[in-house]
């Protein structure tokens, strides 16, 4: 036979099985496309070194690289950071990157309790800068709230627990002393002075006061005026006030019955 060895019908077959096969071919690249769509592609994490689908790396509009971390790595980071840094430092985790993530960043990746922390510091960081805003300081409160002097001035009177504090000098309110009195007390001037005082009235005592010289009476005297001949209220014992000379030998010798140091000695009157 002339052109093939085989009869028609055999090239024919031959000929619908190879189209079978193109048209299989093309129906399985065509699947093998769809199920790529459908499918994303996959990225490793650089922490975990997990194979991850790429729309689950968090990614920040605010960074000009490609994701690194997955999901569960990020949260990682961001609670890490947390723990160990002040609240509005904490960087993304990229490579080489400086961006600050920002309230919302926290609040969309971090687990809820973690960013219940950062909310919380990130609050108190805001009312800090409010010149009015205190915090209580009381034992166990956690309390705060904005005083202004008013009718209370320096005293800060907690709503929550009742705590008083001074503002002024940021220790427990010093109840019964204005400022004043209590920077006097504290500045230890107010001991020295009181001591000076008891100085000043034991040597006015002992100046105005003295005992009486009269056997076994020993009573206090307080001389305010008048001369310097003295009788006990107590045991009516007469002597003088500047040398406590008993007044008997006085009057029988006169004024050498005096101690020599007592200007009313014989020898120092001129």
């Amino acid at each position: 036979m002339e052109g093939s060895d085989f009869p028609p019908e055999y090239d024919r077959v031959q000929q619908e099985d190879t189209d079978a096969q193109i048209a299989q071919q093309l129906h399985e690249e065509e699947e093998e496309r769809v199920r790529r769509e459908r499918s994303p592609s996959t990225r490793d994490c650089v922490v975990c070194g997990d194979s991850t689908p790429v729309p689950e790396f968090p990614a920040l509009v605010e960074c000009n690289h490609q994701p690194e971390i997955c999901r569960d790595c990020f949260k990682g980071w961001i609670a890490s950071e947390l723990e160990s840094k002040s609240w509005d430092t904490i960087k993304c985790p990229g490579s080489k990157c400086k961006v600050i993530m920002q309230h919302n960043h926290v609040q969309q990746y971090a687990d809820p309790d973690i960013y219940a922390k950062f909310d919380a510091l990130s609050a108190r960081s805001a009312l800090n800068d409010d010149p009015n805003f205190r915090w209580c300081r009381g034992p166990n409160c956690q309390s705060g709230q904005i005083h202004v002097s008013g009718e209370e001035g320096n005293i800060f009177r907690c709503v929550a627990c009742g705590f008083r504090v001074c503002v002024i000098h940021e220790d427990t309110w010093h109840e019964g002393e204005t400022c004043e009195e209590y920077d006097y007390r504290r500045s230890g001037k107010k001991e020295r002075d009181q001591k000076l005082q008891e100085e000043a009235s034991v040597k006015a005592i002992g100046e105005l006061t003295k005992r009486c010289p009269g056997k076994r009476c020993n009573w206090p005297i307080e001389k305010n005026e008048g001369c310097d001949h003295m009788t006990c209220s107590k045991c009516r014992f007469e002597f003088c006030w500047i040398c406590l000379a008993p007044y008997g030998p006085i009057r029988n010798r006169g004024n050498s019955a005096h101690k020599k140091s007592c200007k009313y000695h014989s020898s120092n009157i001129a």
